[in-house]
């Protein structure tokens, strides 16, 4: 009976990978469009990290068929993100506590074996404005074995400086995704996506700043901003990144059940930009349901990538004569990275009468920076807990 049900829903996994809804909403995005039901979701969301950063990000969504074939869903995030990493203590701020709010809407017109998307975000925070756009579709083939997707995104933000009401530069992001995603056999399922991404403009941090020095020796001296003292013998300028940015990625995603119980997952992500970034991610998932009530998934991912081609863990005053592009982000830096999760999955209800979902992810992370003398490593927790129901 299991694998009766897991077949006969595999045209609405394809949809659900190829949304990019990996951990929350499966099972309810299928219930909802297989029943014209309203349903929702709300999750609060908490990162700790060693950098002397916490995160918590509560999140609420609900969506509902408001006309024959058509679907309206909205989501409403918060983050308050409080920090006193080396980052902040660099541009001479002992921390930092702020809230971004972000209104997601998205309209679905399905029809036979196409369904549109239309969607738009507006975030804001004190000192960033942000309005977007998408544009999407998904087209079904071979009974519904085989499904295309395509979007374009479009971001227009505003970066702004706290404490300086004349600063406001703009900087604005075009996307175009592709994936093809196809089932091999009754158990085996198979994800290909390509990702294209344009920026331009202000692509700097406004409060991120970098170390000049005669000689490497002075650099465990105080940094301080230029404006402040001028003839320090280690002083710090703003970060000026590029003002363009190119990037390209290339993903595949599998996943395989073993027997009535067992499915594994394998995925690999290559990433490429004209800065010289390289990255790639590899992640391995196992999922056991135990019962028609409960999931468990445990999962592990690796990340690795190279330095951006300006970036230098600091400067000589020689640097800065000759360049005219500095940065001293830890981000684009050299970095691995190793994140370890644990998701359990609680289904309140019969397997064919289930209106409700509790989901609990936890995730321990670990990254290294083997080019950064401030700070050579991080270890972060990452918890997770959302509750999913249909009405």
């Amino acid at each position: 009976m299991r694998r009766q049900a897991l077949r006969s829903s595999r045209a609405c996994l394809a949809r659900t990978l190829l949304a990019g809804i990996w951990v929350f909403g499966v099972p309810l995005l299928c219930a909802a469009q297989a029943e014209e039901t309203v349903d929702a979701a709300a999750s609060i969301y908490v990162r700790q990290d060693t950098n002397e950063t916490t995160v918590i990000s509560p999140r609420v969504r609900a969506g509902a068929e408001v006309a024959d074939g058509t679907r309206a869903d909205v989501t409403y995030t918060v983050d308050v993100w409080t920090s006193a990493s080396v980052d902040i203590v660099t541009a001479a701020t002992p921390s930092v506590t702020e809230q971004r709010d972000e209104l997601d809407v998205r309209i679905t017109q399905s029809f036979s074996d196409l369904s549109l998307t239309a969607g738009y975000r507006y975030s804001n925070e004190h000192d960033y404005l942000s309005h977007g756009a998408s544009l999407g579709g998904t087209l079904d083939l071979a009974q519904n074995n085989t499904t295309l997707d395509v979007a374009f995104t479009a971001l227009f933000d505003e970066v702004g400086q706290a404490g300086n009401p004349n600063f406001a530069l703009q900087a604005n992001t075009f996307g175009v995704r592709g994936g093809l995603t196809q089932v091999l056999d009754a158990d085996t399922l198979l994800q290909l996506v390509y990702e294209l991404g344009m920026l331009d403009g202000y692509l700097s941090s406004p409060y991120r700043r970098v170390p000049i020095a005669d000689n490497e020796e002075l650099l465990g001296t105080t940094c301080v901003v230029v404006a402040v003292k001028p003839t320090s013998p280690v002083t710090c300028i703003p970060e000026v990144n590029p003002n363009s940015r190119m990037r390209h990625a290339l993903a595949a995603r599998g996943r395989r059940a073993l027997g009535e119980v067992l499915s594994v997952g394998l995925a690999y992500r290559f990433y490429l930009d004209d800065w010289s970034i390289m990255s790639h991610t590899a992640e391995g998932d196992i999922a056991w349901v135990p019962s028609e009530a409960w999931l468990l998934s445990l999962g592990y991912r690796f990340y690795t990538q190279s330095a951006a081609s300006h970036y230098k863990p600091f400067y000589t005053r020689a640097d800065q004569q000759e360049g005219k592009h500095f940065t001293s982000d830890k981000e684009l830096s050299p970095m691995t990275g190793h994140r370890v999760s644990l998701e359990v999955t609680r289904s309140i209800g019969s397997q064919e009468d289930s209106n409700m979902r509790v989901v609990l992810l936890i995730a321990p992370s670990f990254y290294s920076y083997s080019d950064f003398p401030r700070l050579n490593s991080i270890s972060a927790l990452e918890a997770t807990l959302a509750l999913e129901f249909v009405l």
